[in-house]
């Protein structure tokens, strides 16, 4: 089972609130040439702030196709990680894909993947492909950050 981490791309520095800041024209090319990195997603988990939910829907723009979308507020920039591990992911999905931000991403990366990582940040439009077969601490292999 693979699991997809991408970050946002990247937004623009003010709005009223940060929820509501939307890409930048940058962070939208940068998210759509990225989209042919990625398989069909069986199931699509994004965050409710206005950048995550650009970011999914310019993925699917550029043809990757989703079989489910899940829009969840346990996946924001400083959320519990575990939440996500116990009721999020699905094993019985072979392809998921999470849109969200850091810290949140990043920590998921290291907390999964454990010492073989080291200290993994994830720049905006970046994608992490982890394979496993249950994703619980340490039990993922990091296969790859574009």
């Amino acid at each position: 089972m693979k699991l997809y981490l991408m970050r946002h791309g990247e937004a623009e520095s003010y709005a009223k609130a940060d929820s509501a800041r939307a890409l930048t024209n940058t962070g939208r090319a940068a998210v759509a040439s990225k989209a042919s990195l990625l398989p069909a997603i069986d199931q699509m988990i994004v965050s409710p702030y206005l950048r995550a939910l650009q970011t999914a829907d310019i993925l699917v723009g550029e043809g990757v196709s989703v079989n489910h979308r899940l829009v969840e507020d346990r996946v924001l920039p400083d959320c519990e990680v575990m939440p996500i591990l116990e009721s999020l992911i699905d094993t019985k999905r072979k392809n998921q894909l999470i849109v969200a931000h850091n810290p949140l991403l990043s920590y998921l990366v290291r907390l999964l993947c454990g010492a073989q990582v080291g200290q993994v940040s994830l720049a905006t439009a970046n994608i992490a492909c982890l394979e496993a077969d249950i994703f619980q601490p340490e039990c993922a292999s990091l296969l790859w950050i574009k």
